[in-house]
């Protein structure tokens, strides 16, 4: 009944009541200081100031209007709109450029409804003005000379409201939406893109360097950044250490890591500020203690996530019965395996065994380590129960410990702060670098199974999308926008006494599936910065790793300890 009811209101608001939405923006600025010298005459060499209006585009969706136009001098862009029931939209964006040289910054923000600045919109109207990823636009950030950046806007009847509480005979509303900038103040207050202060430094080869490997942050966002990350040092021998990477975000100590190829800035939690700094050390800069995973029998628990329902465990040392047959490989039918190339002997090519003479059985053991074996049924191979529990499309399903210490702390602590975040990807990078005893085509049935980070280097890559958690995958979805260091990153951070806080602390990378070969270990950072090993059930600090979104400035500060960048 709702259904017919709204189609016909919808039928009788396109015959009489059509809405005309004359949308004006407009660019301001504050004078120009006169100390600038700017006194109307272009002289060759003279700072210029530049702000205005480029490429407007809509977006696909949006319901019919005039072609939006940009007035001669780009300071002001209009078009008609009509709306006729509740959902229906209008959105486009535009860029504010500076292809001045003086750096501008928004002085006010200004919307007019017929002529009167907007205290109140009409109740079935929405009208939204943000950056392109939804961020509304604020008082003093900045837009530096060379840069642009992209506006949202957005006009709606709202999907809550009833037909006809939409305005039932034509109706003109002229809507002004004005972006006022003045030139940017030069002291030590002015806004500044922490972006920026990695790639000054990189630039300047002082504490930050420029990666040039394989990158890959977003999931949903092809890369138009480079990434500078954190170095600490302003020699080639690493002998000069100086903080100056420090952050006050959300109430909360950080440490810039690096910046991610969308622009973003990557940041380790570093405790809780005292009197404005921070100079916490060991246990402060955690929020707290964790074991990865306290379930550890099993290659599974090396994922941030996993699926308990293809887990696999390691059954205790027991040797295969004398004279039982071992196979290079199995056959599945009628609910049966069946050894194939078999031996009396086990050895690098013969890990399958049914524990007996006949070479038949229900379910098949396989020898990865010594007498340590996996138990397999339902027909399936080594190769399949690896790929079940490291890299299945739904490998993720159950939290591990940690995720749930930080998802946890997150809820608590951070939730007002999601929108200056970015959704970028934290990599737990289950990829095998060497199978050993778990290759059954020439494992060392002493060797054991290494992930890609045994092998410790600099390589931000994430090889499998289902190690790529992120808000925006589905096969390996976060809740919220937060996650832990890799062993990569943290190996870039070059030097021991960058990396150490007295206090030991957990990564997110697999290592491998070691000590007696029974036990799955993660990356780890030990209390004097050597990145090492812990056993998944190991407990050990957890310090969370956000990432800022892209164009987040810090308004005073200089990085060190005692004076913090402050984002506000």
């Amino acid at each position: 009944m709702r259904k017919n009811k709204f189609i016909q209101r919808k039928q009788q608001s396109m015959k009489n009541a059509i809405i005309l939405l004359i949308l004006i923006l407009g660019i301001g600025y504050a004078l120009i200081q006169s100390n600038l010298n700017i006194n109307g005459t272009a002289n060759m060499g003279a700072p210029t100031w530049n702000i205005h209006w480029e490429n407007v585009q809509v977006k696909e969706g949006s319901v019919s209007a005039s072609t939006p136009t940009i007035n001669s001098d780009q300071t002001t862009v209009t078009y008609s709109v009509v709306l006729n029931v509740p959902g229906d939209y209008y959105e486009f964006t535009v860029d504010a450029v500076n292809s001045g040289t003086i750096d501008g910054m928004i002085e006010s923000i200004t919307s007019k409804l017929n002529g009167a600045t907007i205290t109140n919109l009409p109740n079935y109207l929405e009208y939204t003005i943000s950056y392109a990823d939804d961020v509304p636009l604020a008082i003093n950030q900045l837009l530096a000379a060379g840069t642009t950046e992209t506006y949202k806007v957005r006009i709606k009847y709202r999907d809550d409201i009833e037909l006809n509480q939409i305005p039932a005979t034509n109706q003109t509303l002229t809507l002004q939406f004005t972006v006022k900038y003045k030139q940017a103040d030069d002291d030590a207050f002015e806004p500044k893109r922490l972006y920026n202060v990695l790639k000054d430094a990189a630039a300047e080869r002082t504490y930050a360097k420029r990666y040039t490997g394989n990158h890959h942050d977003s999931f949903t966002e092809e890369p138009s950044k480079n990434i500078y990350y954190w170095y600490g040092s302003n020699d080639t021998n690493g002998t000069a250490i100086t903080d100056m990477n420090n952050v006050i975000f959300a109430d909360f100590c950080w440490q810039m890591i690096r910046t991610t190829d969308t622009g973003g800035v990557k940041l380790v939690y570093n405790g809780i500020p005292s009197s404005g700094q921070c100079n916490n050390s060991g246990a402060d800069t955690t929020i707290g203690t964790s074991a990865f995973n306290t379930n550890w029998n099993s290659l599974a628990y090396v994922g941030y996530m996993y699926n308990p329902n293809t887990v696999k465990t390691y059954k205790a040392e027991s040797a295969a019965t004398s004279g039982s047959l071992f196979g290079t490989g199995v056959t599945y039918n009628g609910g049966n395996y069946t050894l194939t190339s078999t031996s009396t002997t086990y050895d690098s090519t013969h890990h399958y065994t049914c524990n007996n003479t006949t070479g038949t059985c229900s379910a098949v053991r396989y020898y990865y380590y010594k007498n340590y074996y996996m138990e397999i049924s339902d027909g399936r191979t080594i190769e399949q129960c690896l790929t079940d529990m490291l890299s299945a499309d739904n490998v993720n399903q159950t939290n591990s410990t940690i995720k749930t210490a930080i998802d946890n702390w997150y809820e608590t602590n951070m939730t007002n702060y999601t929108a200056r975040l970015e959704d970028t990807i934290f990599c737990n990078d289950r990829s095998i670098y060497s199978l050993g005893g778990w290759n059954p085509n020439g494992g060392d049935k002493e060797g054991h199974l290494e992930f890609k980070n045994s092998n410790l280097n600099g390589d931000l890559s994430c090889t499998n999308t289902t190690d790529k958690f992120s808000l925006s995958n589905s096969k390996a979805m976060l809740t919220y926008p937060v996650g832990l260091l890799t062993s990569s990153e943290t190996y870039l951070l070059n030097n021991d006494n960058i990396r150490k806080t007295g206090s030991g602390y957990e990564l997110i990378s697999p290592n491998s599936f070691s000590s007696y070969y029974t036990n799955p270990y993660v990356r780890s950072v030990s209390s004097v910065g050597k990145i090492s090993n812990n056993n998944v059930y190991s407990f050990s600090g957890v310090r969370p790793v956000v990432s800022l979104r892209p164009g987040t400035l810090y308004t005073s500060g200089d990085g060190s300890k005692n004076n913090p960048y402050i984002v506000e």
